[in-house]
């Protein structure tokens, strides 16, 4: 890395809130990361107007400036997708995600186009846990969000935020029941092609009031 990119790196890092920049480095350094969320896209699937509008109508509000800032440093991890030695990248999505819209529904619509192209790249798999798991009897998801992280030298880290509060967990015994719990999440999540589907057909502002997702053949990519 020159001093340019090592410069600009923490530049990044100190427009980051500070409860997320201990997770920001491991991200960046990650061989394989893993999230699943219950109110909005990652961060690191985060389109432009989407990241602009969520930080925008936050509490406590922001300056214009800070959420400028904010929106740069969270777009700049999406170069991880390109890097040569890109990441195993695995993003969970709670099927409410895909209704909930900040700003408008335009910029929804937007961010659920920009999350089927990603969902496209070979070292990527979205997948969407349905309204109505809990009527099958067994629900892995209401612990609330997390993500996982593998290092390159092979340690488990889990990242967790409480309002205000990061938790990162490194004790092995704890960060092998929290994968132990994402891995039955990710059972009980519909398939990447399902997924697909199903975030294809959730026209946003044009939802029926069945909410049941439907499972039928992909549509052709």
């Amino acid at each position: 890395m020159g001093v340019f990119q090592k410069a600009r790196k923490w530049m990044l890092l100190e427009k980051y809130p500070t409860r997320f920049r201990g997770f920001s480095e491991l991200e960046a350094g990650a061989i394989t990361l893993c999230s699943y969320m219950t109110l909005v896209v990652d961060g690191l699937f985060q389109t432009e107007d989407y990241a602009r509008a969520l930080i925008g109508g936050s509490y406590p509000p922001v300056s214009e400036q800070k959420r400028e800032e904010l929106v740069e440093a969270r777009l700049a991890r999406r170069a991880l997708f390109d890097w040569n030695s890109a990441p195993l990248i695995e993003l969970i999505l709670e099927e409410s995600v895909l209704r909930r819209p900040f700003g408008s529904w335009e910029i929804l619509r937007g961010q659920l186009r920009s999350l089927a192209e990603d969902a496209r790249r070979d070292n990527v798999c979205v997948q969407v846990l349905p309204l109505d798991r809990g009527l099958r009897g067994t629900y892995a998801g209401d612990r609330g969000a997390m993500k996982l992280v593998e290092t390159k030298d092979h340690q488990h880290v889990v990242y967790m935020e409480i309002e205000d509060q990061g938790i990162l967990i490194s004790d092995p015994a704890e960060a092998s029941q929290l994968a132990h719990r994402y891995a039955r999440i990710r059972a009980q999540a519909l398939s990447p092609d399902e997924s697909l589907d199903l975030s294809r057909r959730r026209q946003p502002g044009e939802l029926g009031t069945d909410s049941r997702p439907v499972r039928r053949t992909p549509i052709p990519g």
